[in-house]
């Protein structure tokens, strides 16, 4: 097996793999946004973790897809570093999606008597400063310098 046969089969698995991926966390999600019983913080939390999840698997499928068939698009100035950027931000989503939810379960357990972290405008100050740290917190990658070959 050549070097660019691996290469094609790895980026089909990838895609696969990721294809379903999103599948799941789509069917995660729906209970959740759909039964009301379901609306609890934590479940809300669980929910940000999907979307967070959803977003980064179909990037990574939009991005293995792309450079498999219009590899050209990413060797120009134009696309190095928005394509930085959505990397570092989509990966970054996910990362803190999780610690939110670890953040928010500390919080509850230790200020137990606090019934601020029970609530839902807790959750969403949490989803919202995640989502908006994320965006901050990849912005670097537009003040690098990317040589183009």
């Amino acid at each position: 097996m050549s070097t660019e046969q691996f290469v094609a089969i790895m980026t089909i698995v990838r895609i696969i793999v990721l294809g379903i991926v999103s599948i799941l966390t789509c069917v995660y999600a729906i209970p959740i946004c759909f039964i009301r019983r379901f609306h609890t913080p934590l479940n809300l939390l669980t929910l940000n973790v999907c979307i967070a999840a959803f977003v980064c698997s179909n990037f990574w499928i939009i991005f293995y897809v792309m450079d498999a068939y219009y590899p050209h698009i990413f060797y120009t100035a134009q696309s190095c570093l928005p394509i930085l950027y959505l990397k570092n931000m989509v990966i970054c989503e996910e990362l803190y999606a999780v610690c939110v939810v670890s953040l928010n379960r500390l919080f509850t357990i230790v200020y137990k008597n606090k019934p601020l972290f029970r609530t839902k405008k807790w959750v969403a100050v949490c989803v919202s400063a995640q989502w908006i740290l994320a965006a901050l917190l990849a912005l670097p990658a537009f003040s690098t310098t990317v040589e183009v070959i």
